[in-house]
């Protein structure tokens, strides 16, 4: 049975990174590869790249491809009612306080984007990677700065939530400490008139056993990100100095993650012979920047696709960008 690959496509809003991904899904269909594309970002076009109207349920493209947009603002009332009904389960010992007023603060946390879209990666992971239902996984994610966010998410979580366990365990163990010295099996406290039970055992303790849950979640996305092969980072940028030196923060920041970065698609490259003089600056400006390009990401696979005279839009326009992509695996 074949190994499910799973490709993040990544780059600034408008180098043509929806493009490429679904040209790289359709080629890589047409090879045999039962593929999924799964569109995370925000300003959703890959329904128009494809010429048809997705939603978040997969969709049928052709034989062997099947495409997601994930509705975001749906994402994210999700993840926030999972996550204020997994904080009063935690917390169910303390429903004599008012918990609600605290869950609605959390939909204005910091990070909450980020972890909600996060979330959305797991669940594909689980539902098609685990289960062995596509060959090929592609991402086309929301604009850099918020990839690398999500992306370095679980290694963050990994320390945070470690220190926590750690934390927990401390109090448990003085938990237990002052019910021994009291002659009590359990431990009991008055919180707003009302006697409450607090656990002391780590397998009674909710808030242990879902640091552990979680702990086990982030240990498994990360070990998929990092796992070079099954797993890589595809950047596209345009051949201007500005993407392409943010390519090179983006590249830099996922290797000391451990993230693989297998390919950088150079887009819309201009390839002429004969140039009017208004167009002779932008091409000096691009022989510059390509020569960044190659200045930079010395070593790395740079694959470069020309300034197409066609609006790449629909089956037919796409097999033309796969043919040229057919080098990007």
């Amino acid at each position: 049975m074949r190994q499910t690959i799973i490709r993040f496509f990544v780059g600034k809003g408008g180098v043509g990174k929806t493009t490429c991904a679904a040209a790289y899904a359709l080629r890589k269909a047409r090879e045999g590869y039962r593929t999924l594309i799964v569109s995370l970002d925000p300003a959703h076009n890959l329904g128009d790249v494809f010429d048809t109207e997705l939603g978040d349920e997969p969709r049928t493209i052709e034989s062997n491809l099947v495409a997601i947009e994930v509705d975001y603002d749906a994402m994210i009332r999700k993840h926030l009612k999972t996550l204020g009904e997994r904080i009063k389960d935690i917390y169910g010992y303390l429903r004599v306080l008012n918990l609600d007023k605290y869950i609605d603060v959390l939909k204005h946390a910091p990070g909450i984007e980020e972890q909600a879209v996060l979330d959305r990666i797991v669940e594909i992971v689980k539902d098609y990677v685990f289960r062995k239902s596509v060959d090929v996984l592609v991402f086309d994610t929301p604009p850099t700065g918020l990839t690398l966010r999500i992306m370095a998410l679980p290694a963050i979580s990994l320390i945070w939530i470690s220190k926590l366990m750690e934390l927990r365990l401390a109090i448990l163990d003085r938990r237990k400490a002052i019910a021994r010295v009291l002659g009590e099996r359990r431990w009991e406290v008055v919180v707003a008139g009302h006697r409450i039970e607090l656990p002391i055992d780590v397998a009674e303790d909710p808030i242990f056993q879902e640091l552990k849950k979680l702990y086990e979640e982030y240990s498994m996305i990360h070990s998929v990100l990092t796992n070079k092969d099954m797993s890589s980072v595809i950047i596209v940028v345009n051949p201007e100095t500005l993407p392409i030196v943010e390519a090179k923060r983006a590249y830099d920041f996922l290797s000391k993650l451990g993230i693989s970065v297998s390919y950088l698609i150079v887009n819309k490259v201009l390839k002429l012979h004969a140039v009017s003089n208004e167009l002779r600056q932008k091409l000096t400006e691009q022989e510059r920047a390509l020569s960044l390009v190659h200045q930079l990401f010395s070593g790395m696979n740079v694959v470069e696709v020309p300034y197409l005279p066609f609006e790449p839009r629909g089956i037919e326009a796409l097999e033309k960008l796969a043919q040229i992509l057919k080098s990007v695996e």
